[in-house]
């Protein structure tokens, strides 16, 4: 076991948690002042935190909370049980891979909600901001993706060539060639 495997398995368990804090954080928000009063619209990947318009800006919540719990546990569980079973570090790629996914689709959904306030045309301005919880999200991806390649068994040194076939070692002075294990071949004299 290498400490560069170590080192990527703890890091799978920090993209984990990462990942799942994120479900937890603000995804994105809309602000405006109103009429001496602040409106403002929260939501996390599991549902509307806050909703003063009452539904009038016709927005959903980013619906990512269980894919990326399911992503952070199949790496957690694969960081343990790759210690014993080695084909498992591929559930560390795996999950990485779905939180890049999520990542991705998170800043696309608050990109589309972007323009989806331009297209109402409000009298008032709208402030769209993406939250901590899509920030979260692409540290988790990030930090996942470089722990699930540190975690695989792969190769940084090209293997050597050998050429040639059995090495025979020579004793000096003797012309009797030996086995490669370098023990001399006794041969007793015949008696008789």
């Amino acid at each position: 076991m290498t400490t560069r495997r170590v080192f990527g398995a703890v890091l799978v368990f920090v993209a984990a948690g990462l990942a799942v804090a994120a479900t937890f954080l603000v995804a994105f928000s809309v602000e405006t002042q109103f009429a001496n009063r602040r409106l403002r619209f929260e939501a996390t990947t599991w549902g509307v935190e806050h909703d003063d318009f009452r539904g009038s800006l016709m927005l959903a919540p980013i619906d990512y909370g269980w894919p990326a719990i399911v992503a952070a546990g199949v790496m957690a569980v694969s960081a343990v049980v790759a210690f014993r079973q080695p084909v498992a570090r591929l559930g560390s790629l795996l999950g990485a891979g779905v939180l890049v996914g999520l990542a991705w689709l998170s800043l696309n959904q608050v990109q589309q909600a972007v323009e989806q306030l331009e297209e109402l045309n409000v009298p008032v301005p709208l402030e769209v901001v993406r939250g901590n919880g899509v920030t979260v999200l692409l540290v988790a991806a990030g930090v996942g993706v470089v722990a699930a390649l540190l975690h695989q068994e792969l190769s940084w040194q090209r293997p050597v060539e050998r050429t040639g076939g059995v090495v025979i070692h020579q004793i000096e002075g003797n012309d009797e060639e030996t086995p490669p294990y370098g023990f001399p071949v006794v041969v007793e004299p015949k008696n008789g």
